[in-house]
């Protein structure tokens, strides 16, 4: 049995004791658990790529520094442990601290017994289970992988997907579905450290006790924010007419505050020192486009190594100079979304306003130049439903990143125009609550998007700083965990959708 391993996680994070034990640890005694599924004869040979140096591993693993890996650098790598085409590949990130022997076990079982060329766990937490995968398929995986996408936490699984119906696979599933929650148990951002750290204590090594050691440690969840989106102008470039924003400022069209470039670099300081694997999102309110020094704020959020930046944007307002250096930028960790809403020319002018074909003309460069880091949006209403079908159809030839997104009443401030309800049928903990941060351009922070007039504020960035704001929403999730919704909560159809 080959025993392939990955690692892109900071040696800190896994030199971290998690109720005693580190992730190294606790990675090592899981590979050595292996040993008792396998021949005396034949034993279990492991290999950990790492971008990092990692300290205290047997003698007898093989370790090999690497830069991230692409998909065709996995296939490539797992293709020269290959011994013969019965060789079964066990691949798992090594910065998984709760790997669990017992699941794994029953995920090898089920891999022999029904001859599997791929087998996988679905339902649990994400970071319980590895893959495995036979050798003579591993020739037929590398024929599909990617020289360009980089290995995401899904492992092996996109790169199977692409022709799945030509592979023999095997799932081993959670009696309780368990994905919902989104957990993601590893130590390769801050956030997930931090969420590792909490689950440790009690951590089960029954597989089936893991659905009732997560649920009820809810409040746990509640880690880091990993969505911070700020407004950094108070200007629009267009009246739209499913936005709140009208109604928070007295003509939106009109110059307003600004937050400069040393302050924002400050509050992006604090993001990076407190949670550095952050989504940062500009803006909340305002276009991005009339920010005098729009592309300096974003190469400070792209000048912090970890940190991501997302833009959303009308495309209504940009130079062309400025349009080219925001296309320059060369970043894997840069996203932008386009706003468009329809390509009837009629209907855009009712939901948004003027200035269609310069909409147009920017989201078509934008997709040109930036690829897969470009998205074109339409938000589904009443107002754009119409044409909505069109818009995606003819974008889709363009590129596949095309967002639908739902149509939100702030909580009843504007008309009913959403189209079909998709609402879960038992309501659950908000997602923003647990995991997004918002900013104004004063530095107060409401205690989400909803919160209009900030009437239920948590601090703010510049006076009180990043970890009491943070903090302060906790009181408001752990009601949400006992089934309380309050205030604008109780009216909120939001709290099921997910930004990161």
């Amino acid at each position: 049995m080959e025993v392939c391993l990955y690692n892109d996680a900071p040696a800190t994070h896994l030199e971290r004791r998690l109720d005693g034990r580190s992730t190294i640890e606790r990675a090592v005694a899981w590979a050595a658990s292996l040993e008792g599924l396998v021949e005396p004869n034949e034993g279990v040979r492991v290999t950990l790529y790492s971008t990092a140096d990692v300290p205290g591993l047997p003698g007898t693993w093989t370790v090999q520094r690497c830069g991230s890996l692409t998909e065709a650098d996995l296939t490539h790598l797992i293709a020269t442990l290959t011994g013969t085409a019965e060789t079964e590949i066990v691949f798992a990130f090594f910065d998984q601290p709760f790997l669990n022997a017992e699941l794994t076990e029953r995920m090898i079982t089920r891999h022999r017994s029904y001859r599997a060329e791929y087998t996988f766990a679905d339902g649990y937490p994400a970071g319980l289970s590895p893959e495995i995968v036979s050798g003579h398929v591993v020739a037929h995986l590398a024929s599909h992988a990617s020289d360009t996408s980089l290995i995401d936490r899904r492992g092996l699984f996109p790169i199977v997907q692409k022709d799945i119906n030509r592979l023999d696979v095997e799932t081993e599933l959670s009696a309780i579905d368990q994905r919902l929650m989104r957990l993601h148990l590893s130590v390769d951002t801050a956030a997930n450290l931090k969420l590792c750290e909490n689950l440790a204590p009690g951590a089960p090594s029954a597989i089936d006790e893991w659905a009732a050691h997560t649920e009820t440690r809810r409040e746990q969840h509640r880690t880091l924010p990993r969505f911070v989106s700020i407004q950094v102008i108070e200007q629009e470039v267009q009246r739209l007419a499913y936005s709140p924003y009208p109604a928070m400022r007295e003509d939106v069209l009109a110059p307003g505050r600004v937050m400069g470039l040393s302050r924002f670099e400050d509050l992006v300081d604090q993001i990076d020192a407190f949670s550095p694997e952050a989504v940062v999102h500009l803006s909340l309110w305002g276009e991005i486009a009339l920010h005098p020094d729009a592309i300096g704020l974003f190469r400070a959020v792209l000048s912090r190594p970890r940190l991501r930046l997302l833009v959303e944007t009308s495309g209504v307002g940009w130079e062309s100079a400025r349009a080219d250096e925001l296309f320059a930028l060369d970043s894997r960790r840069f996203t932008l979304i386009v706003g468009l809403d329809s390509n009837d020319p009629e209907r855009y002018e009712r939901v948004r306003g003027d200035s269609f074909h310069e909409a147009q003309s920017f989201a078509r460069a934008a997709v040109d130049r930036l690829g897969d880091r470009a998205f074109v949006q339409a938000v589904r209403s009443d107002l754009t439903e119409p044409s909505l079908d069109a818009f995606y159809r003819e974008w889709h030839e363009l590129t596949p990143n095309v967002i639908i997104e739902k149509y939100d009443d702030f909580c009843g401030t504007l008309p009913g125009r959403k189209i079909g309800d998709i609402s879960p049928l038992d309501r659950f903990p908000c997602w923003h609550l647990e995991r997004d941060l918002y900013v104004l351009v004063d530095g107060r922070v409401p205690l989400c998007r909803e919160d209009l007039d900030a009437s239920h504020p948590l601090g703010n960035v510049f006076t009180d700083g990043m970890s009491p704001v943070w903090e302060a929403g906790a009181p408001r999730f752990a009601e949400h965990v006992r089934g309380e919704w309050r205030g604008i909560c109780e009216q909120c159809d939001e709290y099921y959708t997910f930004n990161f």
